[in-house]
């Protein structure tokens, strides 16, 4: 190992000590993320905020919105649209 990449290691794990708890959770899911792109090539890293246990959460609760018929619109404008955000 380079004399470069310890001190890049040294680096990030002082960063890691640093951080608040819901960023070292976050930072896991990343780590898991790289480990599998290596078996999964097809998830676009662009992407692979998607595939986080944050977004999926959002994504079962917009499900669960859609069932429920708690939707709005469509709007035939932005104006419309922000009438109805400020309600």
């Amino acid at each position: 190992m380079s004399a470069a990449t310890k001190l890049l290691k040294k680096e990030i794990i002082k960063r890691i000590d640093e951080l608040p708890v819901r960023d070292i959770k976050d930072l896991r899911n990343y780590i898991i993320f790289l480990e599998m792109k290596n078996f999964i090539p097809q998830i676009d890293p662009d992407q692979a905020y998607y595939w986080t246990k944050k977004w999926q959460k959002l994504e079962c609760e917009a499900d669960a919105d859609i069932k429920a018929k708690r939707l709005y619109g469509p709007y035939n404008s932005a104006k419309e649209l922000l009438k109805q955000l400020n309600k």
